[in-house]
């Protein structure tokens, strides 16, 4: 097989919404070249999908005074009696006059049928793909043949697709069987997204957090294998369109204000892709709503005098000799006023009095500039009670619209006002206690709890992936971290989780009348550290790793067990002391101290603009990466694709024996 080259390379990411193509691989890997709508209409004929709604426009023959001419439909059923009536001449009261007969018109019933396409409406879509899923099949294949045409790629051309977590062996051999028998590829890689996401920003271990449209996928991977055991795939509920209900049912709280607008989930999608939406943090107050009262800065001294350490209790001297009063700083009629006694004290009275006037004019001459210049202050959005926003619609066309020619675009904007419900897309909704967020939460410890490799479980926490279109809210990141950090964070200073495991002479006092009391110089009794709850097995390692004379450690003895002896006559088998260990500690020791999102990589410039695409689509990006290593540098010496050659011999099966 000859080599491929790099513009040759087809990469194909199908979703819900959007499915991302690129045809060749540019030196520096950039966004997605082709986005299409992943969703075709119901053609003219059976079995036949068109990629635009079709509208029709019939004709007929109208005949005046007997002469033919092409009438619109529109305009002949807009003839009716109600526009004859307007037409008729009338005196000053209103009623009508008699006027002559007019010109004969007939309508011919037969006529011509017009056809156009109207690519700013979604009626009669079928989307193919729902929740990660392929429900309808046809449909996808059509849109693949709508692909196919207007990219117009080349004979040898290899094909790389990025699969959704939820699509079965069935599924991944369907595609296959598909692009082999009629695109006639030489190579097919099937690569999976969570993958894909962690080849992108170069991590070989992660936590990728995939927030679609309908769903959230939540994959663990280490070492670049995907753990299926505990993968979260397709949680309902968890996308961007819960994000849009959510904000809707805000919106709907406010009807009067928007009642112009007939349906309301179109602007609250519009909300939520602007910049104005916002998932404030944690804590954080409404615009208009009070804040937290502030916690005295020594709570300790706050409730002993009742006096907040924050406030000033009393007029203060300065260096300078002058006096500030207490609580408010220098208030007006106190300002500069002299204190002789520090004066006096420090023998400079001269030059004190100098820096003094210096500083007043100095504070007069702020203030005089401050009176002139507007004390004009942006406020931030999270500080703002309402913003103007930009709503565009595009109305349906009517009968008078379409006479004659069709418009090219039929965009209208409008102003409108929005309030604080910009900053609820996240909350949980009437009824619930659980957000988006916190189910997204629960799913990722899930999934990082169910990684065999326990040593793993730690480098994870320290990598997590959010990617997705579903996640571009402003603050969605941040605050899916703090809601992770929030409920499993275990802080390092805690110090129960390292002392409550160590055996120590000082066991923990209880009211036996002095028996546990500690006595220098006596060992240690073993049923103390069991009736105190310290891990009996802990204690007897411990013991053993610290023998006199550096003698080697030998099988675990727990207190008040069987000796070793007894050990190898079968009572308990060797090693079995320590295998229980490993399981009833594994979860303890394996807590995450801390959380922290990958960090995206600095040497892909063109993912960096938010305006044109962002890392959340780093899931092409990773299927770039890994095209132009299977592809163009291992030409398939690792096995990373199928050929045709090897289709031809193993059939659609063939697939799930490659690498990806």
């Amino acid at each position: 097989m000859p080599p491929f080259k790099d513009e040759h390379v087809l990469i194909i990411a199908p979703g819900s919404a959007i499915t991302q193509t690129q045809l060749g691989l540019p030196e520096t890997f950039t966004p997605p070249r082709w986005r299409f709508p992943t969703r075709m209409f119901p053609g003219l004929k059976d079995d036949e999908w068109e990629p635009v709604f079709v509208r029709e426009k019939a004709k007929i023959k109208a005949q005046t005074n007997g002469e033919e001419k092409d009438v619109p439909m529109a305009d002949a059923s807009a003839d009716t009696t109600e526009q004859k009536l307007e037409n008729l001449p009338s005196d000053s009261t209103g009623a009508v006059q008699p006027v002559e007969p007019q010109p004969d018109t007939t309508m011919d019933g037969e006529g011509e049928t017009e056809y156009y396409d109207d690519p700013f409406t979604a009626a009669n879509a079928v989307y193919p793909i729902k929740s990660g899923r392929i429900e309808n099949w046809p449909c996808f294949f059509a849109l693949l043949s709508h692909i196919y045409q207007m990219i117009s790629p080349p004979f040898h051309m290899p094909v790389l697709v990025v699969a959704q977590p939820c699509w079965t062996a069935r599924d991944k051999e369907t595609i296959t069987q598909y692009f082999f028998e009629n695109w006639k590829i030489p190579a097919l890689c099937v690569m999976d997204s969570a993958l894909a996401a962690a080849w992108g920003f170069g991590v070989q271990s992660a936590v990728v957090v995939d927030v679609g449209l309908d769903k959230c996928d939540v994959t663990a991977v280490t070492d670049y294998v995907v753990n299926e055991v505990g993968r979260g795939i397709a949680i309902d509920g968890c996308g961007g369109s819960a994000l849009t209900a959510r904000l809707r049912e805000e919106l709907e709280k406010q009807r009067d204000k928007y009642r112009d607008i007939e349906d309301l989930t179109d602007l609250a999608e519009q909300v939520k892709r602007s910049a104005i939406c916002e998932i404030l943090p944690a804590g954080t107050p409404l615009p208009g709503q009070a804040a937290e009262p502030a916690q005295p800065q020594n709570p300790l001294v706050a409730a002993s005098t009742g006096i907040d350490t924050k406030e000033s209790t009393g007029p203060t001297s300065n260096q300078d000799g002058t006096t500030n009063a207490g609580g408010q700083g220098e208030d007006e009629e106190n300002e500069g006023v002299l204190d002789v006694a520090a004066i006096v004290a420090q023998n400079n009275a001269a030059e004190l009095i100098a820096k003094r006037e210096r500083e007043k004019a100095e504070r007069d001459a702020k203030k005089k500039a401050g009176a002139e210049l507007p004390k004009a202050m942006r406020l931030r959005n999270a500080e703002r009670h309402n913003v103007t926003f930009n709503f565009e619609d595009y109305p349906l066309l009517d009968a008078e619209a379409i006479k004659g020619t069709v418009p090219q675009s039929r965009k209208r904007k409008r102003e409108i006002e929005i309030g604080p419900e910009r900053f609820l897309a996240a909350t949980p909704s009437t009824g619930h206690t659980d957000s988006i967020l916190d189910r997204i939460a629960g799913a990722v410890h899930s999934t990082v709890m169910a990684v065999p490799d326990i040593s793993a479980r730690s480098s994870l926490w320290d990598n997590l992936i959010v990617l997705g279109n579903g996640s571009r809210l402003r603050g969605f990141t941040n605050a899916l971290v703090e809601v992770l950090t929030a409920r499993y964070t275990l802080s390092p200073s805690n110090a129960t989780i390292f002392t409550s495991e160590l055996p120590s002479n000082f066991s923990t006092p209880v009211p036996t009348g002095g028996t546990n009391t500690p006595i220098p110089g006596q060992p240690s009794n073993p049923q103390h550290h069991i009736g105190s709850g310290v891990n009996p097995l802990l204690v007897a390692a411990t013991k053993n790793m610290m023998q006199p004379g550096g003698a080697p450690p030998q099988h675990l003895q727990v207190p008040g067990q069987p000796p070793q002896q007894q050990l190898h006559a079968g009572f308990i088998a060797p090693g079995a002391i320590e295998q229980s260990y490993r399981q009833s500690y594994r979860g303890t020791s394996q807590s995450p101290t801390s959380m922290k999102t990958v960090k995206a990589p600095e040497y892909f410039p063109e993912w960096k603009d938010p305006s044109v695409a962002g890392m959340e689509e780093a899931t092409f990006l990773g299927a770039q990466v890994a095209a132009k290593v299977v592809f163009i540098v291992d030409q398939g010496i690792s096995k990373g694709f199928l050929t045709r050659s090897e289709y031809n011999e193993l059939g659609p099966e063939g697939i799930h024996s490659c690498a990806m």
